[in-house]
């Protein structure tokens, strides 16, 4: 039986729990948690979802798993008439600038794109 990171199933309920998914192609904000092979960066993931649970920005939210190691994507879709730029840049700010235990890659509008530093 394959161990689940607390951290990690604690945002997957977390997920499930948050308003209504979005259609897969309403992502205005993607966060895409990876792995360097020992799982997903559990401590970002909680803050990311500590976050998503209280944004009033948000009209819904899709997490997809898809990898063998706790490795998801999160859909965040924007409420009508929000700032989807300040959307990302709010949860730009929360991916660690010190390599992390595995790559955190956010997309937003007009092919924003930034990801985490990687091991040295």
């Amino acid at each position: 039986m394959r161990r689940v990171a607390p951290a990690v199933l604690a945002f997957g309920l977390l997920a499930a729990c948050a308003s209504a998914a979005p259609p897969a192609d309403a992502c205005d904000v993607e966060l895409r948690f990876g792995s360097y092979g020992a799982g997903v960066d559990g401590a970002l993931a909680d803050r990311v979802g500590a976050a998503v649970k209280d944004d009033p920005d948000l009209a819904g939210v899709e997490r997809t798993p898809w990898g063998r190691e706790g490795e998801f994507n999160l859909c965040l879709a924007a409420k009508p008439g929000r700032d989807v730029r300040a959307i990302y840049q709010r949860y730009r700010t929360m991916l660690p600038t010190t390599p992390a235990r595995g790559p955190t890659t956010i997309v937003g509008p007009g092919g924003l794109t930034e990801q985490t530093p990687g091991p040295r």
